[in-house]
This record gives structure tokens, sequence and C-alpha cells, in this order.
């Protein structure tokens, strides 16, 4: 049997020697093959991220999957992203990437494509109920390929920029690192590369971008030294954050929308994707620029599901996941996203800092954490939607994932993390109302729950 602690909505994660052990992989090694071979399918890539532990568990998980007559093509250390697009160009159509995201340097998992699709939700749920099917009499072979080169020269074909930059890269110790001299060299614009080498421990911060305080190094560069803006990444590539050319950090909303806007120049009828967390800037904006924008569940691999839904073109997601449709695969890939970036940038007259700053008619929360034990999480969002619906009657309630509410003049959002024991909030409030106020206001009914509120309190006491 496979923790059922680790068998996650999106992904299977876990501490590995702890909740994730060499005999969970084992079974979700035979699980998955089990299935593959109930569909005939015969053909498997792997790869793997920077951690510590992720070498160790792909040879686990490649004994358990060979065991079972399963062909294994190994990529070896890549970005998530690029074990995504081996898929595409090998027409291998299931893989699984060894990763533990953007969590704390111990955990550890897995990402996974089964028939050219994400593997998710209940399907990751029910993998202890598949039948395990015995040893193929012959095990499966494996192969070694670097596709690195191939995803490097296809991106810099669908890239157009058009001046030279000043850029900040922070890489965050993460396994981008693994391959982004060969990239950089092929960018226009003058580079400044920090924090590169691929290292598990992640010795200089956190590889999460989307979180402030791991932003003041890469900050202070921009800043201290006149770079146009800067760019950092997670610890497996598929995520990213973006610094104005004065240290700012400018939310993955925004940079969807001056995206979306951009490439609407050339496409009729663009749609855009935006998850339940954006600001209601970037929904009303684009409606006003006849430009279709679609609100989806949080979640990388329900937005993949809404974008093949829809045929979108482009989406993304306030934690900082991109996803680009029109001339590319549909999956999300910081990587390519920050080209297309400095694409936009490059066409552009302002700085970043004062294309953005017309934007800001919100004062907003980042997305703050809530934190409660994992067993009573969803049971604490369904007692919260259930007061907010008694108590605000005269307000919009969109309750698609979690609770949305919505004024004229402000919103906010609860939410149940898919990923982590907590519940998710944010608030934003247009200028006219007194954002401390409201916060103060939400804060008091939030303290009628179970939850842990101290990255509230803590934001609240900085405004």
């Amino acid at each position: 049997m496979i923790n059922n602690e680790i068998l996650r909505e999106y992904d299977i994660r876990g501490i590995y020697g702890s909740s994730l052990t060499n005999k969970d992989i084992d079974n979700i090694g035979k699980s998955l093959s089990s299935l593959m071979i109930n569909k005939d399918m015969t053909d498997i890539i792997i790869g793997h991220d920077g951690r510590d532990s992720s070498l160790e568990i792909k040879n686990l998980l490649i004994d358990s999957i060979t065991s079972m007559g399963i062909n294994v093509s190994d990529i070896s250390l890549v970005p998530t992203p690029i074990c995504y697009f081996a898929t595409k160009k090998l027409n291998i159509y299931n893989s699984i990437m060894i990763t533990g995201s953007h969590n704390p340097q111990e955990y550890n998992g897995f990402k996974i494509i089964i028939n050219d699709e994400p593997f998710y939700g209940e399907q990751i749920k029910n993998l202890n109920n598949i039948k395990i099917h015995n040893k193929s009499n012959t095990r499966g072979s494996i192969k070694y390929i670097d596709i690195l080169q191939t995803y490097i020269d296809e991106i810099l074909t669908k890239i157009n920029i058009k001046k030279d930059l000043k850029i900040v890269w922070d890489i965050g110790n993460g396994v981008i690192g693994s391959m982004f001299h060969r990239l950089i060299k092929k960018i226009p614009g003058e580079h400044l590369i920090i924090n590169s080498t691929v290292d598990g421990n992640f010795p200089n911060h956190h590889p999460d971008p989307t979180v402030l305080k791991n932003n003041i190094q890469i900050s202070n560069f921009v800043k201290g030294k006149g770079y146009d803006l800067g760019i950092s990444f997670d610890g497996d590539g598929d995520r990213l954050g973006i610094i104005d050319n004065k240290g700012n950090f400018v939310y993955s909303d925004i940079i969807l929308l001056l995206i979306s806007k951009f490439m609407a120049i050339d496409i009729k009828n663009l749609t855009v994707v935006a998850d339940v967390k954006c600001s209601q800037l970037i929904f009303d904006e684009l409606r006003s620029n006849n430009i279709n924008i679609i609100m989806s569940k949080t979640g990388h691999s329900l937005i993949k599901k809404k974008i093949h839904e829809t045929n979108a073109h482009i989406a993304g997601e306030m934690s900082g996941h991109m996803f680009f449709n029109h001339n590319y695969y549909g999956f999300d890939d910081a990587i390519y996203a920050s080209l297309k970036f400095l694409e936009y940038l490059s066409n552009q007259k302002n700085t970043l800092h004062n294309i953005v700053n017309d934007y800001l008619i919100y004062s907003s929360t980042p997305e703050l954490k809530l934190y409660c034990e994992e067993d009573v999480k969803f049971k604490n969002i369904e007692k919260i939607v259930l007061e907010i619906k008694k108590k605000s009657k005269d307000l919009k309630i969109n309750d698609l994932d979690g609770v949305r509410v919505e004024a004229d003049d402000y919103w906010y959002l609860i939410r149940a993390s898919n990923t982590q024991n907590c519940l998710v909030f944010r608030l934003e409030c247009k200028k006219n109302i007194n954002f401390k106020n409201k916060l103060k206001e939400i804060h008091t009914f939030l303290s009628d729950f179970n939850l842990d509120l101290k990255e509230l309190n803590s934001f609240y006491d900085t405004i």
C-alpha cells in the first residue's frame, strides 16, 4: 500500500524517508506500470530535479517500473517543463518528474503525465486500488536521452526579443541551473546570474519566487546596479517571479495581464484562463479590451484541463505558473514564460515599474496561509463558506474553489490548499476603501475558526 498521506490533488509529495518511503516508491512504480499495461502502453519518460534525494528515488523508481516490463527513457537532471516537453518530442506520452517542487528541502515527490494528460485528483488517490499485474518475464529497457538542446533550440525559434535588456536571473539553486548557461548564451542583453549552482540544500533562500522574502537578494541586485528587471524561478522550473526596475515584486496576475494584452495585438479572439486567486483587475481589464477571460480553479493540472477544454491561448495563476498554448504545448513552463515576458518588455518604451504602476488600483494582500490540521482543513472551509453565505447575501458569492466574495470596491478569497495543511486567503480593495479596516473585519470573522492566523497578523502589522 502507498501511504495515502502523500497522494495529493495535483501530484505525489512527501518527506523522503518518512512519509515517502522506498516501499511507497516501489508501489507507486508498480501501480503506474499496471495502469499502463492495462492501456497497452509500454514506454515512459523519467526526469528528476536537483534535490539530494532525487537521484536515489529515480533509481528505485526505474527498478520498479522496468521490473514490470515497461521501457524507461531517462532524461536525467532537467526542469519539470522539459520533462513535459520530452513527451511531445519523443512521442512517448507518459512521464514522471521526480521533484519536491517549491517545498522545503526534505520533501520530494512525483508529477505525472499518463496518455498525454495530467494525472491528478481521483486518479492519484485511486493508485492503491489498481490491481498489480504479475511481473513481466522480460525486464523493460533503459535508455538515456539528452533532450535539453532540442528544447533550447525550439524555444529560441519562438521568441523575438527586440532590444537588449539588463536582467538579473535568480536560479534559486534549483534544477534550471543544470541547463541555464546553455540557454543564456543565445539570449540578447546583459545578464547577471545568481545562485546558479544546483544545490538541494537551497543555501541562499527557499526556492519559491512568489514569497516576497525570497526575492530580497535579487531585488537588491536590480536596484543597486540599474537593471531593467529581475527574474526568479522555483526549485523545479515551472514557476517564475518578476522584479521591476525599482526592485518591487510584480504579482503574477499582472504579468499574465500584460502578456495577454500584448498577444491580443496579433491574435483575434484571444482566450485567457486565470485562476480564482487572480485580481479582479485582470478580469475587468481584459473584458474591457474584448479579450475572453475564464476563471478556473487553482492548480496547474486543473488549469491544463481548462486550457484543453476551452482551447485557450494563454493561462496563469497567482502562484507563478504560466501556460502558453498558442504556438506552444499548453503546459506550465517558467523558462519559456520568462522569455515571452522579455519579448513583451523589449517592445515597450516605458520601464516595467511605470507600466505596472498604471494598474495599481487595488491595495492587496499576497497569498496568506492560514494553517490548520490537515484532517480538518476541508471541514473548516465548508463551515466558512456556509457562514459567509449567511452573512453576505447582498454580495456576489463565487464558490468555484472555496469562496470568493465580490463587491464593487473589494473582493476576498478563502480556499483550501490542495498541497499544504492550510487555507489560502487574499483580499483586494480599491483605493477608496480603507484596506486595513476591511482586513481587520475579515480577521475578526476568521478568529472564530480553528486557524493559525500568524501570517495574516504579520501582514496586518506591516500596513
